[in-house]
């Protein structure tokens, strides 16, 4: 007896569905990966705002900006999240300060590893903010400045399962996103790459051509085949259908 395909939910990219054979799969934890300026951010706001013009609820945890910031930077490319907040759908949940917790912190007068600290406050102000509003769809963006103060494999795996499966708990379909340092066919894999459900990979070519490829998406056949994409004034758009030349 074969089990159902999972079932799958809208990214709100144009064109990306067509690669991921629907969608993404529902309530499971999808990485984005890109290098700096590749469009994460953006990437992740379509994807929270598709869900909420479909009456779903929404967090987006901003790991790199504050709130005032990212609600008008996102304002300009027209993903406004401002009506959605005003009725409780959408929230911003600011964890800034997580990632600026030294390497040696303290509870009191208690000597704690600051990262291990950053990791704990992170699982925590995710639970706390989904016990609030149970949201259909989590961005978490970027885990990058928390998990790259695990610098050996061995520290690093616990670090990131301890996040991917905080996230998985939810029920939410989430998305997180990470810097790459190489793009290169020979990069070492990170453990975040393996512990997700699926991986997606930003690039910007030369020329400035922006390519996304699907690495992987369990339970789902993909085209894998690197896309062109363009970031115009409302966000991201996959050309499904075009070659990268």
């Amino acid at each position: 007896m074969t089990s159902a395909p999972p079932a799958k939910v809208q990214t709100g990219i144009p064109g990306l569905d067509a690669l991921l054979g629907g969608g993404f799969p529902e309530g499971k934890v999808v990485l984005l990966v890109g290098e700096p300026g590749t469009g994460k951010t953006v990437f992740a706001s379509q994807f929270l705002m598709w869900g909420l013009e479909t009456k779903q609820r929404a967090i987006f945890v901003g790991m790199n900006e504050l709130k005032s910031r990212y609600l008008s930077e996102m304002k300009g490319l027209r993903i406004d999240f401002s009506s959605h907040e005003k009725d409780g759908r959408f929230s911003f949940v600011d964890a800034t300060s997580i990632r600026r917790i030294p390497e040696q912190a303290s509870v009191g007068r208690i000597p704690v590893g600051g990262r291990e600290l950053g990791l704990v406050n992170l699982v925590d102000t995710i639970q706390e903010a989904v016990a609030k509003s149970h949201p259909s769809r989590i961005a978490v963006d970027s885990i990058s400045d928390l998990i790259f103060r695990f610098p050996s494999m061995e520290e690093r795996r616990p670090a990131v399962l301890d996040i991917v499966e905080a996230l998985q708990e939810t029920g939410a379909t989430c998305l997180i996103t990470g810097e790459i340092t190489s793009t290169g066919p020979d990069r070492d894999l990170q453990p975040e790459e393996y512990l997700s459900e699926g991986v997606i990979q930003l690039k910007t070519l030369a020329k400035g051509v922006r390519s996304i490829q699907v690495l992987k998406m369990r339970g789902s056949k993909v085209d894998t085949k690197p896309r062109p994409y363009v970031i115009t004034d409302s966000g991201l758009q996959v050309l499904a259908t075009e070659e990268i030349y």
